[in-house]
């Protein structure tokens, strides 16, 4: 045996098969290298040295001091050798997975194939970094990202496709290249793919093929990247192709669905055809399905998803336009009664922000339908319209209307003086270090965003009782409160990153509580 705490060396025909293997991989590394210096030089030998890449290959494995020489050579040729990338790649997993000293070398030299190798190994190569990002090792994650990233510089359009080709693996790993897309291509997608019209093209089309079958984080993504592609910025006719591939993911035809994760995919996409709608595209086909399908089930939706869709279409309707105006507000008048109470009580909740998105939204629409209000208003004029009978009794539904519209005015304005106290309150207080200092500070701009909403909410209301109404509509409209907020707070501006749509609403009670859902006093 062994003497004690001694490890066992290598028995002699393992030391003759080692050092036969170092001499193998010796003379393919000179030959290699004898190729790289040809090529400095203007000429290309390295198709006459594929038998020796071969050599690395196949002796890799051997001892450990090969296998420490193999990932010094494989890494520099791999490149040259895009036939050979199968078993190549399959070495360094291997010697990935053989133990803790070969893991980072490995990672290591994953970085290096990719400043350096075709499309075609690139593409196997993401496939294998994308597993890795599953490590719990930071530091080992970290360099995966930069190898990744290294593969994005080196040919964005192989390392995209194959990065969304993984998006019907199994979730743990679509969820690792969701993450890497969000924080690394999106970021560095207008300068990678500038002037590179096939690669956009490529991941455009590919896209196309994974919206339907996305989640609501995926979408996000990838609608992300295609805001940032030069193909669908070219105005007009660029706003309604990217519109049309929002559309066939909607899938206009079909009924809504309204379940939690449907939902939730659903609103994505109409905050992303929102921003389209800035560019020029029409409304038109979304908003007719708003109105139509997703409307009728508002009750269905969670009281955060409600709050959600009224924000987007408050910040549609300013573009709404004859027929989409028209059956917009057949639609959404029976949800802005709901929302505005009859009477309050103790247990009345009011939304806020709810509130201030449909009389907002619906202020921009029926300013553009004079017939939709005249006959509650008792404004006799023959539009032609169904809503317009010139023979019916609107008489109750106008004093409904009136009722509702001064409680809500009244509950915004109370709510406003009590705010007003808290931020004077606010504004006295001296906050000892930096964490009550943040929390100081988050409280100042709550009370902000509040007050800014119930204002809002009181000269919509109060502007809506005249005979005709003054329309808050165009030229005349304010800014939302949440947007201004964001002016005032310094806050992102449009198209910059913020919170996710519905958070922050702004609640309040008979008594200034908190709650939610569609109002209350029903």
């Amino acid at each position: 045996g062994h003497p004690k705490n001694c490890l066992p060396s290598l028995s002699p025909w393992k030391k003759m098969a080692e050092a036969a293997a170092l001499d193998a991989i010796y003379a393919a590394s000179n030959a290699l290298l004898d190729a790289q210096s040809k090529l400095k030089a203007g000429e290309d030998t390295f198709a006459e040295h594929e038998e020796q890449f071969k050599v690395v290959v196949s002796k890799a494995k051997v001892s450990p001091k090969t296998k420490t020489l193999a990932l010094q050579v494989l890494p520099k040729y791999l490149g040259h050798y895009p036939a050979q990338a199968d078993s190549a790649l399959d070495i360094l997993i291997d010697l990935f997975e053989e133990g803790e000293g070969y893991r980072m070398k490995a990672i290591e030299s994953f970085k290096s194939i990719a400043s350096s190798a075709s499309a075609s190994v690139i593409s196997k190569l993401v496939g294998v970094l994308a597993q890795l990002l599953l490590s719990e090792d930071e530091k080992e994650v970290a360099v995966v990202n930069q190898a990744l990233c290294t593969a994005l510089q080196q040919d964005v359009q192989a390392t995209t496709t194959a990065l969304l080709e993984l998006m019907t693996a199994e979730a743990s790993v679509r969820g690792k290249a969701v993450e890497f897309l969000t924080a690394e291509l999106v970021p560095r997608a207008p300068a990678l793919f500038k002037d590179n019209t096939e690669a956009q093209n490529a991941v455009a089309t590919q896209i196309k093929k994974l919206l339907g079958t996305a989640t609501t984080a995926e979408v996000s993504v990838y609608l992300k990247i295609l805001f940032a592609l030069q193909v669908f910025q070219s105005g007009e006719e660029g706003a309604n192709e990217l519109l049309g591939i929002v559309i066939n993911s909607i899938d206009l035809a079909a009924d809504f669905d309204a379940s939690e994760a449907n939902a939730d995919r659903f609103l994505t996409l109409l905050r992303s055809a929102r921003l389209i709608f800035n560019h020029g595209a029409s409304p038109m086909k979304v908003m007719s399905y708003v109105s139509k399908k997703v409307l009728p089930k508002f009750d269905e939706l969670s009281p955060t998803q409600q709050t959600t869709l009224l924000k987007v279409l408050a910040e549609i309707s300013p573009i709404m336009r004859g027929h989409t105006c028209r059956d917009f507000l057949t639609a959404i008048y029976p949800i802005m009664l709901a929302l505005l109470p009859e009477e309050v009580t103790e247990e009345t909740k009011l939304n806020y922000t709810s509130i201030e998105c449909v009389l907002y939204a619906f202020h921009q629409t029926a300013s553009r339908v004079p017939g939709f209000l005249h006959p509650l208003c008792g404004i006799k004029i023959s539009t032609g319209q169904p809503e317009n009978k010139i023979d019916e009794d609107h008489t109750a539904k106008l004093a409904d209307l009136h009722k509702r519209l001064a409680v809500a005015n009244k509950q915004s304005t109370e709510f406003v003086k009590k705010l007003q106290q808290v931020r004077t309150k606010l504004n006295e207080t001296k906050a000892e270090g930096e964490e009550a200092k943040k929390d100081l500070a988050t409280k100042k701009e709550a009370c902000t965003a509040s007050l800014l909403t119930c204002n809002h909410v009181s000269a919509l209301a109060t502007n809506l009782k005249p005979t005709p109404p003054k329309f808050m509509a165009d030229n005349t409209a304010q800014t939302l409160s949440w947007r201004m907020n964001n002016k005032q707070t310094g806050g992102p501006k449009a198209g910059q990153k913020r919170g996710r749509e519905g958070e922050g609403q702004q609640q309040g009670g008979g008594r200034g509580g908190r709650g939610g859902g569609r109002g209350g006093g029903r």
